[in-house]
């Protein structure tokens, strides 16, 4: 890893304190509404519960009625019907904190590709920091953007060769670095994947990468300006170095930093 244009970087991430999947209450529930509710609630349980056994006892005399079995369920309906809208309730009221979605995404989309990587027999090396903060991308559009990027890379490499992924974060409000295209105070997420040999995609658009060795004919760019496309729309960047005298390929995209607190609520049943 001593010559790993990736090292570096790995070094330089920071680890972040774990941090569980959080849920309050949006603006806080009153115990003068909740207690009585739940207090409520549990007499009308028990309430059901006792005819659904008195139902049943007469049942035993009985056991081919359809009368009986109509009263159980209907009791047994009530009861569901309350216990599945106080859960509701609970859904709507307890907004889930948006974190990690970032590694999670990447997650799904290196399962996806497991095959394609052992059929071609490439080694991936995935370093990044946990809890990574999130983006202004939209989950479908990062998932978009990952996946064609790793694609291209599994494509791109030499079989049996290996394929180094970094993920990290970099805030400027605690860094001195700082980059023309993001405003300071923003910071982002950068997303590095770099493989040996040059990417046959090897002719980019203007801006898109930073070229060293002479130029070559281009004949699977496409799917790379599209993703670059989708960033940019974001506020976010894409370079791709292409070293020809190793040879290696450095593809780095950076993400910009969502600084609101992103939530979302568990979906109700009906």
């Amino acid at each position: 890893m001593e010559n790993s244009p990736v090292s570096d970087f790995s070094k330089e991430a920071e680890k972040k304190p774990s941090e569980s999947k959080e849920k309050d209450f949006a603006g806080g529930q009153s115990d003068d509404f909740l207690m009585p509710y739940l207090a409520e609630l549990i007499h009308f349980i028990k309430n059901n519960l006792a005819s659904v056994k008195s139902t049943a006892f007469l049942a035993l005399d009985k056991p081919d009625s359809l009368e009986f079995k109509k009263c159980i369920a209907e009791d047994i309906g009530k009861i569901e019907s309350v216990l599945n809208t106080l859960l509701n309730y609970i859904n709507i009221n307890t907004p889930i904190v948006k974190s990690n979605t970032f590694h999670t995404i990447f997650e799904e989309i290196f399962a996806a590709n497991e095959k394609q990587v052992r059929n071609k027999r490439v080694r991936i090396i995935k370093k990044y920091e946990k809890n990574l903060p999130e983006t202004y991308v939209h989950d479908e559009q990062l998932r978009f953007i990952l996946n064609s990027i790793l694609q291209h890379a599994i494509l791109s490499a030499p079989t049996d060769g290996t394929i180094e992924v970094l993920i990290k974060s970099f805030d400027f409000q605690s860094a001195r670095d700082k980059m023309a295209s993001l405003k300071r105070g923003e910071g982002f997420v950068e997303f590095i994947v770099a493989f040996p040999g040059v990417s046959k995609a090897s002719k980019f658009p203007d801006g898109l990468t930073q070229r060293r060795g002479p130029e070559k004919e281009s004949t699977n760019h496409l799917v790379l300006l599209l993703a670059k496309d989708i960033l940019q729309r974001n506020r976010g960047t894409m370079t791709i170095e292409v070293d020809e005298g190793k040879p290696r390929t450095l593809i780095t995209l950076r993400f910009p930093i969502e600084r609101r607190k992103v939530i979302h609520y568990e979906p109700v049943s009906l």
